[in-house]
């Protein structure tokens, strides 16, 4: 039985010998074919697979601005932080933050009580203190007149008097040089007669208690905070009924009308800025929509340390769309070339020189080229290249001179 098996297995072994002899010295003639048919399927995928895609622009002629840009931010002329003069109560907020006021339009009301009982004193000292000046009057009531020459004296002292407190105003004299002419006017006047009413006033204490009445009724005034111009309520900081200290913050006031932008440019564009050029706004909160503006002023000093100058932009913004604190970037046209061939900068590449990628009958053949002024986006073809002709203007960093492309969209 055992010799039987072996027989079996040793015929097994032959016949699989004989049968991978058979395909490896005599391959089927299909077979071939279907080699063939796979390696010129493979070989036209590579003919196809060879062109590589880009994207095309015709080069233009036209013309070509120039533009500088200019990081900037919203900021209004007119905005007041309101602040209470006098401690008290707050009795009345009419408004609320994004309210539009009226200049004299009242914001805040304080309680008036205490402001109103001040005046009454006052008043009421006043009346004292000018009966007891009639009761002590002694004096007549018709002074002698002044002599002529004297009331000329008079005047032209008071006249270098006004013209001495102008120039010290402006500062053009010493305050000891206007506080000479000051004493010497006092003095002549006094020993004139001239203020002898006056002084007669001080001495019985009416001019005093004169002076504590407008100080109350002063006070009183300072109770009702008004807007000072036109504009919104930007910021609200008490309540109705809350205990306010001088100097507290109350309410803040913006005028949007009075809106600008305010920017800085380096040292080196100075040339190109000129109050009274107009200039396109660029919002980051309206992506899609260009604003226009117009160069108000220029700072006249340059930054020591950042080299750059202040450069403000008036902008109409009547409908109040522009807000303080937004970004913006100001876009300056300040030269234009006419008539010239232009392409995408992002079109040229430099490989020891300048050149460009034309596809003439789906090959891309590079042209050196020679370039004038550029934008942001496009750049002048001084030479080197034709109008209509087709730029590569997307996938040429991995062309090379000759390579076979497909023109996609």
């Amino acid at each position: 039985m055992k010799k039987v098996l072996r027989i079996v297995a040793l015929v097994i072994i032959v016949a699989a010998v004989a049968y991978a002899a058979v395909k490896l010295f005599f391959p089927a003639k299909d077979s071939g074919k279907a080699d063939v048919i796979e390696e010129k399927q493979e070989s036209s995928d590579n003919d196809k697979t060879s062109a590589l895609p880009v994207r095309v622009l015709p080069a233009e002629r036209g013309h070509l601005p120039l533009r500088l840009r200019i990081s900037a931010s919203a900021d209004v002329w007119e905005k007041a932080v309101l602040k209470a003069e006098i401690s008290g109560t707050v009795e009345k907020l009419p408004l609320r933050i994004g309210s539009r006021v009226k200049a004299g339009q009242v914001l805040v009301k304080l309680d008036d009580r205490e402001s109103r009982l001040e005046v009454e004193r006052a008043d009421t000292a006043k009346l004292k203190a000018l009966s007891e000046f009639l009761v002590n009057e002694d004096v007549p009531v018709d002074l002698p007149d002044i002599s002529p020459e004297e009331k000329k004296a008079l005047e032209e002292l008071r006249k270098r008097y006004l013209k001495a407190a102008a120039d010290f105003e402006k500062g053009k004299i010493s305050e000891a040089a206007f506080q000479q002419i000051s004493e010497e006017y006092d003095s002549r006047m006094v020993f004139s007669g001239a203020l002898r009413e006056d002084i007669r006033r001080a001495k019985d204490g009416l001019s005093d208690a004169m002076i504590q009445l407008k100080q109350a009724q002063l006070n009183l005034e300072r109770t009702t905070i008004r807007a000072p111009f036109n504009g919104v309520v930007a910021a609200i900081h008490i309540s109705p009924g809350e205990k306010v200290s001088a100097g507290r913050e109350l309410v803040k006031v913006v005028n949007l009308d009075s809106l600008y932008l305010k920017g800085y440019a380096l040292e080196s564009e100075i040339r190109h800025l000129q109050k009274g050029t107009g200039v396109r706004i660029l919002l980051d909160s309206f992506a899609d929509e260009t604003f226009r503006g117009e160069i108000e002023s220029i700072s006249p000093e340059v930054d020591p340390d950042k080299k750059t100058l202040t450069v403000f932009v008036k902008v109409d913004n009547r409908d109040h769309r522009i807000l303080p604190g937004m970004h913006a970037e100001i876009d300056i046209e300040y030269q234009v070339f006419e008539n010239v061939i232009k392409v995408p900068r992002k079109a040229v590449l430099v490989r020891q020189r300048p050149l460009v990628f034309v596809v003439e009958d789906k090959i891309a053949i590079w042209k050196y080229v020679e370039l004038g002024e550029h934008n942001d986006e496009e750049i002048h073809i001084k030479s080197g290249l034709d109008e209509g002709d087709l730029v590569v203007v997307e996938g040429q960093l991995t062309l090379a001179h000759q390579s076979r492309v497909k023109i996609v969209k």
